[in-house]
């Protein structure tokens, strides 16, 4: 559902502050969401690729050179929907049946397991309780390892072979790598400015 939808429905049904997400990443989009009521706006795309992100450069560039259309909805990281960026490791997923998907999963749970220090029992009761509490199934619950292990290697080990990257399609929009600094004081300098014209 679009924001420009979702969001005057949401801010129409609740008593509590609203924040807007989807899309934004400058002024305009901050003063369009205050004038469908929201209290503000979340951005993750435009803060990842800021210079004060930890992100490796190469990645980074990576984003900037993509465009509007270069995002996928997928279910294949996990079983629920995420918005990522077209990369070897997306087509694999996408290409990759369900038997080689759940064995790619039950590998990235035992490397979840190491990297967090959890114990098998510990990873055991916390999935009969995402089970539970979500509804999944069993191989849903094992993939759920695969979006810490995957954005990991995309986003920190800087692997677009063996990663996924986050994205909003907002990404074909960005063109620079502000601090966050620069970038708030412009988002904010810019949405006044549009607010006075009104």
């Amino acid at each position: 559902m679009p924001t420009t939808v979702l969001l005057p429905s949401v801010v129409d049904a609740v008593d509590i502050p609203v924040v807007a997400a989807g899309g934004f990443y400058d002024g305009r989009g901050l003063a369009a969401a205050l004038a469908y009521g929201a209290a503000g706006i979340a951005m993750g795309t435009r803060f990842l690729l800021t210079s004060d992100s930890t992100v490796p450069d190469a990645v980074k560039q990576y984003y900037l050179g993509r465009g509007t259309t270069d995002t996928v909805l997928t279910r294949r990281v996990d079983g629920v929907p995420h918005r990522v960026l077209r990369t070897p490791m997306v087509e694999k997923l996408d290409t990759a049946g369900p038997v080689r998907g759940l064995a790619r999963a039950a590998g990235n749970a035992v490397r979840f397991r190491r990297l967090t220090g959890l114990s098998l029992p510990a990873m055991l009761r916390e999935g009969i309780r995402m089970k539970r509490r979500s509804g999944f199934t069993w191989s849903e619950v094992i993939m759920a390892a695969n979006t810490p292990m995957l954005l990991r290697a995309g986003l920190v080990d800087g692997s677009l072979d063996s990663g996924v990257l986050a994205s909003g399609q907002v990404v074909g929009l960005l063109d620079g790598l502000p601090s966050v600094e620069e970038l708030i004081d412009g988002i904010v300098d810019e949405a006044e400015a549009v607010l006075r014209k009104w």
